[in-house]
């Protein structure tokens, strides 16, 4: 038998406010409702977050070559400087978040353009499609490590322009830690492959890309001879235009040596002339918009 407080001590007595203390009763939950703090935007266009601020997101050759693409693409879209590839799903940068609150990372970005836009950016000529392929490969595993070897262990560009673009933002000391965490993480990214870092090893084959790459572009507006940019147009000229804009100028601080070396990777574009120009020229065309 369940013994209850009524059937132990009887009915238990019941009290009655009087009417001028009626309002003391908790008639209903919750008492006032408040508007969640910091309660995000709705965003009027798709958007894709970046290292920033504004021109500035060019020293960034992930985030250049996606916003390249989608200017080759025609898409209409905002960008912000977020600075924190924390908040993105995948722990990089960039992402695209659409007014429909879904979220896409940098290799995602291209698939979502061919399939809600039904544009696709790429060569017509199936031979081209493979040697498009193999030439964005040389890029990334020759061109992409001098880049990195550049800016983030050459002390002059390191200290006087990459420091100041990913993390000028952030208070001291804060600032040092994320920065020599990341050169950390550089550092061992360019050990993956290799014993030991020689700057002279990184560089050479940095200089044998770059002589591909001038020797397949020639006198042509486009890779391949291409009527418009395709994807591989979006890699190349991010790697060169990021490496041109992150190379120091002269710099009291530093020896004469130390600034001819930070000047290493710049130099050797600069030797081409069909490369430089076409730099200029999808500068102009597709970034200056």
């Amino acid at each position: 038998m369940t013994t209850t407080p009524s059937s132990r001590f009887g009915e238990l007595p019941t009290f009655e406010l009087p009417s001028c203390l009626q309002f003391l009763k908790l008639k209903n939950f919750p008492l006032k409702v408040y508007p969640a703090v910091n309660e995000p935007e709705l965003l009027k266009k798709d958007t894709l977050f970046v290292y920033g601020p504004g021109k500035s997101t060019w020293f960034d050759v992930d985030c250049l070559q996606i916003q390249m693409y989608l200017n080759f693409c025609g898409i209409d879209y905002d960008t912000y400087s977020i600075n924190q590839p924390e908040a993105s799903p995948s722990g990089e940068l960039p992402f695209l978040q659409t007014v429909v609150g879904k979220t896409f990372g940098a290799q995602e970005i291209i698939h979502w353009v061919t399939e809600t836009r039904n544009i696709q950016r790429e060569l017509s000529n199936e031979l081209d499609k493979q040697q498009a392929k193999a030439f964005v490969t040389l890029v990334e595993q020759k061109l992409k490590p001098a880049l990195l070897f550049s800016m983030w262990l050459e002390p002059p560009n390191a200290n006087e322009i990459t420091f100041k673009s990913y993390y000028g933002h952030l208070p001291q000391p804060i600032n040092q830690i994320v920065f020599y965490k990341k050169q950390s993480q550089v550092t061992k990214s360019l050990l993956a492959d290799r014993d030991i870092l020689v700057r002279e090893e990184i560089y050479q084959e940095a200089m044998k890309a770059l002589e591909a790459l001038s020797v397949k572009l020639g006198d042509s507006t486009y890779f391949f001879n291409s009527s418009e940019p395709t994807w591989i147009d979006a890699v190349v000229f991010s790697h060169l235009h990021c490496a041109l804009a992150t190379s120091i100028k002269e710099h009291g601080q530093y020896e004469k040596e130390e600034i001819k070396q930070a000047k290493t990777l710049s130099n050797m574009i600069r030797k081409h002339d069909n490369l430089l120009n076409y730099v200029k020229s999808m500068n102009e065309k597709w970034l200056k918009k």
